[in-house]
């Protein structure tokens, strides 16, 4: 019976350690169980490019026809090109005109400008290749000292002076004389254009002026 007794004591023990050393002892140290097998791999997703957002095209703005009417252009503060009030200049700028480009017969007044004082005006816009202006509406006050300057000037670029246009007393006295004249000769035509112009007026016993911007008549309605 105590024979028995002591074998059993002994499976006992062995079973103690065998569990120490195949539960407890491998829980405790963090080692994985003999009969778990291999840990699964983590697994790890596959990288996928984030795709920029599709931005729409803005629509463009239609460019309105023109309906064949004059616009008057207004007068702004010379400061605003930094032009300095009574400021003449002389340099010509003025492109060539190109080869075998033919003249309208007929022109319409597409902008206007009004005035009898110096003065310096707001930027228009003539969306047209070829037009010309008209600066034959002049009237004087003294056909002594008559004098009358219009610088046409580059929007985009203040120092650039397209056309300068100076009237003084023989001009005008010419004109009086011949008053023909001035339909034929104070007329100019430029072979540029979809470009932004302002003009910078100086005048001296100028009773009043009409500047026309004229296109021809088959651009009415382009």
């Amino acid at each position: 019976m105590a024979e028995k007794q002591d074998f059993l004591y002994v499976v006992l023990a062995i079973a103690i350690v065998l569990v120490i050393a195949l539960v407890i002892k491998p829980a405790a140290t963090g080692d994985p169980l003999p009969w778990a097998g291999e840990p699964e791999p983590t697994i790890t997703p596959a990288w996928t490019p984030t795709m920029p957002p599709q931005t729409t095209a803005p629509t463009p703005t239609p460019v309105p026809t023109w309906d064949g009417k004059p616009q008057p252009i207004g007068f702004v503060d010379p400061g605003t090109y930094n032009v300095l009030a009574g400021e003449t200049h002389h340099q010509n700028l003025t492109s060539p005109p190109p080869v075998n480009v033919s003249t309208p017969t007929r022109w319409v007044t597409y902008a206007t400008i009004d005035g009898q004082w110096s003065g310096t005006t707001g930027i228009v816009r003539v969306p047209f290749p070829l037009w010309r202006l008209d600066y034959s509406e002049i009237t004087t006050s003294n056909d002594e000292i008559p004098f009358f300057n219009c610088q046409v000037v580059d929007g985009e670029d203040p120092n650039r002076f397209v056309k300068i246009v100076t009237l003084r007393l023989s001009e005008f006295f010419s004109a009086k004389q011949n008053p023909d004249l001035k339909k034929q000769q104070w007329v100019h035509t430029f072979y540029e254009g979809n470009h932004d112009y302002y003009f910078v007026i100086n005048t001296r016993c100028i009773d009043g002026y009409r500047l026309k911007i004229q296109v021809p008549e088959t651009y009415v309605g382009a």
